[in-house]
């Protein structure tokens, strides 16, 4: 591995990070605070490193492996420079700090803050952009910006795949989408009755699948303020979870290519059946009227099932069966290629039909060759065994995190199903366990299931391949 490629890259796409953390200096001013010097001072330092090491140019090409560590890198050094800037600037615990960066960058928006509504406006909105750009992808923009395109395709790889022949092409189609609705949804939060401070905020978090607010009781306030603009929040969560090759064919008006995807058809599905199921268990097991029940039915198996997190009521009230089936939503989650966490919907499905396929091969005598495919989208071998695999890997770390953190918490094997699904999920969801109060080493718990959810268990594909590079014997 070659440090000379890997470490100018990562300060190359950490630019990204220097340039948005001006930002919280610059409307200090705009709302008569004193300029905060903590991220003025990272901003320029940030700003100044990238541009040395771009004029400087680069060490070579990266390697797939190099990629795979420059990714690993970068998702752990941007949440530990946001820490270091908010514990200079107003005094956070660096541990807390620490893991408030990482739930906002890896778009989760879990809080360890007892109360937000003290922050200064800047650092509320600091906390909304790290959920924004974070889902978004540093890489997605340092591909669009810097020119050593080569290099960041690589990286850019390792976070998502391409819809178009290019990645840069890609990159371009896919921020262009994102700002296309985050500009949207801004108008219609303000036409639904919210601040201009509180739209700009709610849909970054909302469109970035994040789910952060700068209220401590998420929306719920807001909606009971101006109930009509519940209906924009469910539409862009909904939204946010989407493919964004879907996202495109709604976008341009092909809704007849849309609806021929495999995976949104299956996605609207599973929301409809959870929602209905979710509504049910509110009004029979819990006790809330029937209208009550459909509002928060709909409103929470959304914001779980579309990994976005926000909530209306105290998750921690309603009934293990309630539970249960947010935890269905959020271990799913929401479509490949977008902003969403989880296991994804295409790789639920795919699992699923395996029953089937593997039932028909078993029903038969004779050899049988079964047409795999999800929509019009066939699946390989490669993919197969790809998908299995991750949904092992996933399903067993989360049992697993879920033991440990129930023993560490000292809490119900459910509440921490529940909390440690919300965190592999980024989601965000909780049932109050994770709070200021949660001991460090829950939090710390909690911080490795955000980091590992949000990069799809590219470290321990990294560590598999370091240990074992040297004994796989290639058969030519």
């Amino acid at each position: 591995m070659g440090l000379r490629r890997v470490i100018p890259t990562v300060f190359a796409i950490l630019t990204i990070e220097g340039a948005m953390m001006i930002i919280v200096p610059i409307v200090d001013i705009i709302t008569g605070y004193v300029p905060s010097y903590p991220f003025t001072l990272m901003s320029l330092i940030l700003l100044f490193t990238g541009y040395v090491i771009v004029r400087a140019g680069y060490g070579g090409e990266i390697s797939p492996f190099e990629a795979l560590v420059v990714a690993s890198i970068v998702w752990l050094l941007m949440p530990l420079l946001s820490a270091f800037a908010m514990y200079l600037d107003f005094g956070m615990n660096i541990y807390d700090a620490f893991f408030e960066s990482v739930s906002g960058f890896t778009g989760t928006g879990f809080t360890v803050i007892p109360d937000v509504t003290v922050l200064r406006p800047s650092i509320l909105l600091w906390r909304s952009m790290m959920q924004w750009i974070g889902e978004l992808g540093v890489v997605v923009l340092a591909v669009i910006i810097l020119p050593q395109y080569n290099i960041m395709t690589r990286v850019y790889l390792v976070e998502r795949g391409k819809l178009t022949p290019t990645v840069i092409t890609t990159a371009k189609m896919v921020a262009g989408i994102y700002f296309l609705l985050t500009g949207v949804g801004f108008l219609l939060y303000v036409l639904g009755g919210m601040t201009p401070f509180e739209a700009i905020n709610l849909i970054m978090t909302t469109i970035a699948t994040g789910g952060m607010s700068i209220y401590n009781d998420s929306v719920a306030s807001i909606v009971a303020r101006t109930p009509p603009v519940i209906l924009p929040i469910l539409l862009f969560m909904i939204l946010g979870a989407q493919n964004f090759g879907d996202l495109r064919y709604l976008i341009t008006f092909r809704l007849g290519t849309l609806f021929k995807s495999g995976e949104f058809k299956a996605y609207m599905l599973l929301l409809a059946l959870f929602s209905g199921s979710l509504i049910l268990s509110l009004h029979f097991v819990d006790g809330m009227s029937l209208s009550s029940s459909i509002i928060n039915g709909i409103f929470h198996m959304v914001s779980g099932s579309t990994t976005t997190g926000f909530s209306l009521i105290d998750l921690g009230s309603i009934s293990d069966v309630s539970k249960a089936l947010l935890f269905l939503g959020m271990l799913i989650g929401g479509a490949t290629f977008s902003t969403a966490g989880g296991i994804k919907v295409f790789r639920f499905i795919v699992a699923i039909k395996n029953l089937g396929w593997s039932a028909a091969r078993m029903a038969t005598r004779i050899p049988l060759s079964v047409r795999r495919s999800v929509g019009t989208e066939s699946i390989s071998d490669e993919v197969l065994t790809s998908v299995l695999g991750f949904t092992a890997l996933y399903v067993f770390t989360d049992l697993s995190l879920a033991i440990l953190f129930s023993a560490i918490a000292k809490t119900s094997f459910i509440n921490a199903l529940f909390e440690i699904t919300s965190a592999l999920g980024c989601v965000g969801l909780s049932v109050g366990i994770v709070s200021h109060t949660l001991n460090l080493a829950g939090k710390f718990v909690i911080i490795a299931a955000m980091y590992l959810g949000r990069l799809e268990f590219i470290q321990f594909y990294l560590i598999l391949a370091y240990l074992f590079r040297k004994k796989v014997k290639v058969i030519a």
